[in-house]
């Protein structure tokens, strides 16, 4: 079977909002165990703090839960969010470079939980979330 995951890699799948906002898949040995994404903070995307927006780390961390649960996805179903939680533990400034990694702590037929941590360049933790998500056809 052809994972979700593997079609994203192998060009078949597309992400445009990632595309969009500039985050980028880091190889990784087992994507099923690990996916992993970065991203350096746009400063138009910050608050009048000079941080980024909460809303948009949450984005962030929705397309690392999203792609941890296309690892364990047939190619021709995707993840639907049916709910999220994310955690900002500490601010991420303009130009920060930003990793999360993601995993599934459980992936069955009807239901994906997924846990995402999210560090600066200093390997500091920025935020945590999770999310649950529901296979969908599409």
């Amino acid at each position: 079977m052809t994972t979700r995951w593997e079609a994203f890699e192998q060009g078949r799948v597309t992400m445009p909002v990632n595309e969009t906002l500039g985050f980028r898949p880091v190889p990784v040995d087992d994507p099923t165990d690990e996916i992993a994404f970065t991203w350096e903070v746009p400063a138009e995307l910050c608050n009048s703090a000079g941080h980024l927006q909460g809303g948009m780390l949450a984005a962030f961390a929705d397309a690392v839960l999203g792609a941890s649960s296309a690892a364990h996805l047939p190619e021709d179903q995707y993840p639907s969010l049916a709910e999220m939680k994310i955690s900002i533990l500490r601010p991420a400034p303009a130009r920060a470079q930003l990793t999360a990694r993601g995993r599934a702590i459980k992936a069955g037929k009807r239901i994906l939980f997924t846990e995402v941590e999210i560090t600066n360049e200093d390997g500091q933790l920025v935020a945590k979330a999770s999310g649950t998500a529901v296979p969908s056809k599409g």
